[in-house]
């Protein structure tokens, strides 16, 4: 379920929440009440109060009316002198358009409340607006300008001890793993935000933490448990009210029911949710929740109702201009109508997509010149504002002296001319130190911000060159082994078509290499499959799917498979794991597990050799045990038994073998939560042990 999209639907979710600043107890009875309190109030201390109330109970019902009452507060407040009231309103402002995607006009009013909160020296507002900052950066899918602001903020909200902002800074950086897909990093930083939520029983921070995380769990497919975090975030979000939290950890239950295939559930969810959304008249989640209610059809096979809610989508995205949301509705149209065997119109829909995904490719990079030269221009604009500030205050104070002075000088003139003339020249000198003192001083913050950013991303650059080392050390060892261990068949098949070419073998010699060479071609077959196998997850990562199934069915099955080659070495083999016993795993992992341990007892074994397989339950495991009277495995083999490294080994007959599929073996069997070992005697044999948890009837 979770398709290209979801980095960008995820950022969506995080942004209609965007930086609560207090708890949303927004019901319209709560509304009515503060709008009446404030025709009724004469004070403008008192009006502002309930102004402020109004923004942010508006922050999750209207944005539209958010933006309006934060610009009554601006305005109210200037009057008053509260410079800190202004700040926090134009924070307000810049939320309004966040959350209605209008990223611009939000990092002009985030700026804007930055600078005022610097020129108070209000840390708290300074926090808010770089955390703000940051995340429109991010939602800009600019990685490293959202990072530095992140951490920008966090550095001076531990100044002030703010845990609850320092939560939302923390959920941030963790939606940025999210977004680059690394779900187990993002887990960490949205657990630390639920235990300190928990422990200040902010009921709104638990809710919110619940939601991220349930998120992060159906990111990994890990559905019982996203559903758990889910049930409990929607239950304290409608407690609070909160209409758009509400709808979207519905929409995010409605995937989670869809990946447990409990379809009229996941309809009936993603349905509330529809309602909840068009009551805040956002068109881009609407869009979204109807192609999600598109995928859950095609699941379903009712391609008729998902032609109908993705065009319905389609449409949405169209008026709203939005081409990310029209990609994830023509995707769905067009397996709806694959689905219907229209191919006509599935190709038309296929080609729309490729083209509006061409398109905003391109939009993308005019958009990152855009950002650039904008980035460039704030930088310019900031330093010119610098720059008046000082000169206006140099006037200022000048002209204030000149005024306080100017009678005095009147009078004094012919007698103290030559004093005041001396003393205004020291106050001048004195002046001018102050100020270089000052710009030294500024100048001294600007290098230590600016080392602190180049730290910032040398640890980013040493983490990608860990990750790009282990690609290439994957890259290096698969080509090495394909490069060693095909070239030997091939090498092998040329020089024997080449000897039968020139007439040097007879028909019953060629009859006994053909079948040698039949044996060495179905070994090298396994050995590509493990190692197609391997190399997808080391690059991709595994995808565990657990159930509960017979393990002695499993155990049965590859018996059966290798029937023929037991035969032909003569070999007893002994299965005392007939007693059905269920284990939860993932099926297909631990049949290609058994398959090749049994592969490689026979593959080892001499001729009328013994092979015994058993399974006994421990506890809450289930022992495997596949056992052969084979030669056994030497010192030097032990060591190197589960490690990547090119060596061959031969079967008793000649085989060619690897350590590839052992190694594909204890991969699979360890995030199955299992162990894997072996214990083996030279000329007595081997015992291949394997533990798996026990499964539930």
């Amino acid at each position: 379920m979770f398709n290209v999209f979801s980095r960008i639907l995820f950022s969506i979710f995080i942004c209609c929440t965007w930086l609560i600043i207090t708890p949303c107890n927004a019901q319209t009875s709560k509304l009515a009440d503060l709008q009446t309190k404030l025709k009724q109030t004469k004070t403008d201390t008192a009006r502002l109060h309930i102004l402020q109330q109004l923004n942010d109970a508006y922050t999750s019902v209207d944005a539209a009316q958010k933006f309006y009452y934060a610009s009554q507060c601006r305005q109210l407040a200037a009057r008053l002198h509260n410079d800190k009231a202004v700040a926090d309103a134009l924070i307000s402002m810049g939320i309004s358009y966040g959350i209605r995607s209008k990223l611009d006009s939000a990092l002009y009013y985030f700026s804007l409340a930055y600078n005022q909160s610097q020129k108070i020296n209000y840390a708290i507002g300074m926090g808010k607006s770089l955390s703000d900052i940051g995340f429109a950066y991010d939602r800009l899918d600019d990685k490293k300008e959202a990072i530095k602001y992140y951490m920008q903020s966090l550095q001076i909200l531990r100044t002030v001890n703010n845990k609850r902002l320092i939560n939302q800074c923390i959920t941030n950086i963790g939606s940025l793993y999210f977004d680059l897909k690394q779900f187990k990093t993002a887990e960490t930083y949205f657990a630390q935000c639920l235990t300190s939520a928990t422990e200040s029983k902010d009921e709104a921070g638990i809710g919110y933490a619940l939601y991220t995380l349930g998120n992060c769990y159906q990111a990994m497919r890990q559905d019982d448990k996203a559903l758990d975090y889910l049930k409990r975030s929607l239950a304290i979000r409608q407690k609070l009210g909160d209409v758009n939290g509400t709808g979207l950890v519905q929409r995010a239950l409605g995937i989670v029911y869809d990946h447990k295939k409990q379809y009229p559930l996941a309809i009936s969810t993603l349905e509330d949710a529809l309602k909840n959304i068009r009551s805040l008249k956002d068109n881009y989640e609407e869009s979204a929740v109807l192609a999600i209610m598109a995928d859950v059809y095609n699941d379903m096979q009712h391609y008729d109702k998902a032609i109908t809610v993705g065009l319905q989508s389609l449409r949405i995205a169209y008026e709203i201009k939005s081409k990310l949301a029209a990609i994830d509705a023509l995707e769905k149209l067009v397996t709806a109508y694959h689905g219907k065997n229209q191919i006509g119109k599935a190709f038309t829909y296929q080609t729309t997509y490729i083209k509006t995904q061409d398109s905003l490719l391109n939009e993308k990079a005019l958009k990152d010149v855009n950002e650039t030269e904008f980035v460039r221009i704030r930088t310019e604009n900031a330093k010119l504002s610098k720059s008046n500030r000082i000169i206006e205050s140099r006037n200022i104070d000048n002209l204030a002296r000149l005024n306080q002075y100017s009678n005095v000088i009147v009078v004094t003139l012919s007698i103290l001319g030559m004093v005041v003339l001396m003393l205004f020249v020291l106050y001048k000198r004195n002046r001018e130190k102050q100020i270089t003192n000052k710009l030294l001083q500024q100048q001294k913050e600007e290098i230590a911000a600016i080392n602190q950013e180049l730290s910032t991303q040398m640890q980013l650059t040493a983490t990608q060159n860990a990750e790009l080392a282990k690609l290439n050390e994957v890259k290096n060892k698969f080509f090495s082994i394909i490069s060693h261990d095909l070239r030997g068949p091939l090498a092998t098949l040329q020089s024997l078509f080449m000897v039968y070419r020139e007439g040097g073998i007879g028909e019953d010699e060629l009859n006994m290499l053909i079948t040698q060479l039949e044996d060495t071609i179905l070994s090298t077959g396994a050995f590509l499959d493990n190692l197609l196998e391997w190399s997808k997850n080391q690059l991709e990562g595994m995808v565990v799917k657990p159930v509960n199934y017979n393990i002695s069915d499993c155990i049965a099955d590859n018996i059966h498979l290798f029937t023929t080659k037991i035969n032909q070495k003569k070999l007893t083999i002994i299965n005392l794991a007939i007693r059905p016993i269920l284990v939860y795993a993932d099926g297909n992992m631990i049949d290609l597990v058994i398959r090749n341990l049994l592969s490689n007892s026979i593959k080892f074994c001499n001729t009328g050799d013994r092979i015994t397989l058993t399974t006994e339950i421990i506890g809450k495991t289930v022992i495997i045990g596949i056992k052969d009277t084979g030669p056994g495995i030497n010192d030097a083999d032990r060591e190197r038994l589960f490690k990547l490294e090119h060596t061959i080994s031969s079967g008793t007959r000649g085989e060619k073998g690897n350590h590839l599929g052992l190694i594909l073996c204890k991969d699979m069997i360890t995030q199955n939560n299992g162990k894997i070992w072996f214990e083996s005697q030279q000329g007595k044999g081997t015992t291949f042990w394997i533990e798996l948890p026990l499964g539930t009837a």
